[in-house]
């Protein structure tokens, strides 16, 4: 598991400490991960082109990311929320994070699937 989990950018011992050491309720809560919608919903305002709600769901995926240490994620959805903050917009900055987070995320959707 400690493997895969760092093949994603997951900072294991640290991110551990964060669940208390208990790894079974770090698997619960990366399992809980594949259910939220939040990502379908900023591909879908990326997609759209409605900036603040892009925003909106962009943050929520870098406080999900960041609580769960999904480094590879982090690397481009930091960005992107970032880009996303403020008009105007710059289209495409936008597109190439969203690229960068869609092939992240499918990593991480594989490896959590795996677990």
């Amino acid at each position: 598991m400690k493997d895969r989990l760092t093949s994603i950018g997951v900072e294991y011992e640290e991110t551990l400490k964060r669940f208390m050491g208990k790894e079974d309720f770090f698997l619960r809560m990366l399992k809980k991960f594949l259910d939220d919608q939040n990502y379908v919903k900023l591909k879908q305002a990326v997609s759209d082109k409605n900036w603040p709600e892009a925003f909106t769901h962009a943050h929520t995926v870098k406080g999900l990311c960041g609580n769960l240490s999904l480094g590879n994620m982090l690397e481009y959805v930091v960005p992107l929320t970032e880009e996303l903050r403020n008009a105007p917009y710059d289209e495409e900055k936008i597109v190439s994070y969203m690229e960068g987070v869609d092939k992240a995320y499918a990593q991480t959707v594989e490896v959590i699937q795996s677990l």
